[in-house]
């Protein structure tokens, strides 16, 4: 018997191509094809605090746990596709329209199902650099052409950059505030000024991921969709809620947005503990002002303290404080990594920690004088 040919299945070129599979530790500029490497850790990984991924540092609520532990019951039955009591109850929380309203797996799952409705082939979206990793891939997927524009050097949106670089094929563009990494805000009447300045053929997706540790911001003020309806606001419950290991996010857009995005969301993809424990979290507002003001006092410690031992962080209205160590950040890294715990380096710009324990910080402390004693 004549052996098999085995033949490889063929792929045609695309964005992709440009980038390897998502990996919270990477934090480099999106280039071609490269690898982010091996992190050489001390002891095992448990001796080491994780400060990179800007998780909360509180467990789930207590109501939350309760309802994991009934709905953990029911695995062996299908969600409700459509997340449907979630869906209205966050509408009926906020004050917006069922209609105006997008569920989906994290708020990462729900900015793909925009960006597959908004962009695709020949396309350009725009979004900020350094920023979340997964806003070049997720632009990949569609696609489309994703175009960093550098922040400034205050780690703020270059607003007027990324207005020049709008052209008739762009589809979109990404702002992030707070921002992921630098924990810099869009003050109000400078995000105004952009919106009215930006082309109508543009929708513009305003990634509000941590708003909640903004004292300025009040997440009940939906006014830029009534204003702008080519503006999207996309949040999550993976931040302030502590539900990161549940994958919920949302977003609110005017309806033709929205019904356009509610058809590309991957069937059953918010579980039924998912969407219970964030309708629960939603009743929750004292708790939750509390575990925020508890955030907001360790974020003050830990850029006072950073401070104290000659270290500059910038401003921050999110979970995690930012060190503009550029060239130097690697070596802080390396430095953290002794001292036993993980923070996230975004190699030649910056590096970013969480907001953690008081044993994580004291360890961040010891590591910012292993850096300076070089």
């Amino acid at each position: 018997m004549t052996a098999r040919q085995v033949t490889q299945p063929s792929f045609r070129t695309s964005e992709l191509d440009r980038f390897s599979a998502y990996r919270a530790t990477e934090g480099r500029e999106p280039t071609e094809g490269r690898e982010a490497p091996e992190a050489t850790e001390p002891g095992t990984a448990e001796d080491v605090l994780d400060l990179s991924n800007n998780e909360l540092m509180l467990p789930p609520l207590p109501a939350v746990v309760d309802s994991l532990r009934r709905s953990s019951l029911q695995v062996n039955l299908y969600p409700d596709p459509t997340a449907r009591v979630l869906k209205t109850t966050l509408a009926r929380h906020f004050g917006a329209e069922t209609e105006e309203t997008v569920v989906g797996p994290g708020s990462g799952g729900v900015l793909q199902q925009l960006l597959l409705v908004l962009a695709g082939r020949g396309d350009e979206v725009l979004h900020a650099w350094p920023g979340f990793d997964a806003y070049p891939l997720l632009v990949a997927v569609t696609g489309a052409k994703g175009v960093p524009v550098p922040l400034t050097t205050t780690g703020e949106h270059d607003l007027t950059g990324l207005l020049e670089r709008v052209n008739p094929r762009t589809r979109a563009v990404i702002l992030c505030s707070p921002h992921n990494p630098t924990g810099r805000r869009i003050p109000r009447s400078a995000l105004l000024g952009f919106l009215d300045s930006l082309p109508s053929h543009v929708v513009a997706i305003l990634d509000q991921a941590y708003m909640e540790f903004d004292e300025e911001e009040d997440p009940h003020d939906l006014g830029l969709i009534r204003e702008y309806p080519n503006v999207v606001l996309l949040r999550t419950f993976s931040k302030a809620y502590g539900l990161a290991g549940l994958r919920v996010g949302y977003a609110f857009a005017s309806s033709e947005i929205a019904v356009r995005a509610r058809k590309t969301v991957i069937p059953f993809s918010v579980t039924r503990s998912g969407e219970r424990a964030a309708v629960i979290s939603l009743a929750q507002g004292s708790d939750l002002a509390e575990r925020l003001g508890t955030v907001r006092r360790m974020r003050a410690d830990l850029r006072s303290d950073l401070g104290a031992q000659g270290l500059v962080p910038l401003p921050s209205s999110a979970n995690f404080v930012w060190l503009p160590l550029g060239p130097e950040s690697d070596r802080f890294a390396a430095a953290a990594l002794r001292a036993g715990v993980r923070v996230r380096s975004y190699s030649g710009d910056g590096v970013r920690i969480s907001v953690g324990t008081e044993e994580a910080h004291r360890r961040v402390l010891i590591a910012a004088k292993d850096f300076l004693s070089v």
